[in-house]
């Protein structure tokens, strides 16, 4: 069963930057002409990651949503991601300046891992298994 999950976000096209040009993902902006309801499709395996701007879904579901702007958005949502390739988006990281919260390298459990905060303030777990 595929699983969507929506998240709110500040600025779209800086959440798309982060993900297309550090993470080296693939998102899909979709926007419409007039820039109302325009989102950002990440799409992971089976998981579709939907970041739809902030002002929007509270407008869209007020009852519900009036108070999302009252806390930061990414508390306790953690985004953990297998990578191939996690050399290739720790000199992104570099190269673009993104701050770094939390570096391992876990030769018990054979595992490496890149911890960064997304433009949104979602915990980003990046890991690769070492061989």
């Amino acid at each position: 069963m595929p699983l969507n999950l929506t998240l709110a976000a500040l600025d779209l096209e800086k959440t798309e930057k982060c993900y297309r040009e550090v993470l080296l993902l693939a998102p899909q902006f979709i926007k419409n002409s007039h820039a109302e309801n325009s989102y950002l499709i990440l799409s992971v395996g089976n998981v579709k990651v939907v970041f739809q701007h902030l002002p929007e879904m509270e407008a869209q579901h007020p009852a519900l949503l009036q108070n999302l702007a009252r806390v930061p958005l990414g508390v306790g949502v953690q985004l953990e991601m297998n990578c191939d390739n996690l050399d290739d988006i720790y000199r992104m990281v570099n190269d673009y300046r993104w701050p770094i919260s939390y570096e391992l390298e876990d030769q018990e459990h054979q595992r490496r891992e890149l911890w960064l905060m997304d433009p949104n303030g979602y915990l980003l777990v990046l890991n690769e298994e070492i061989s």
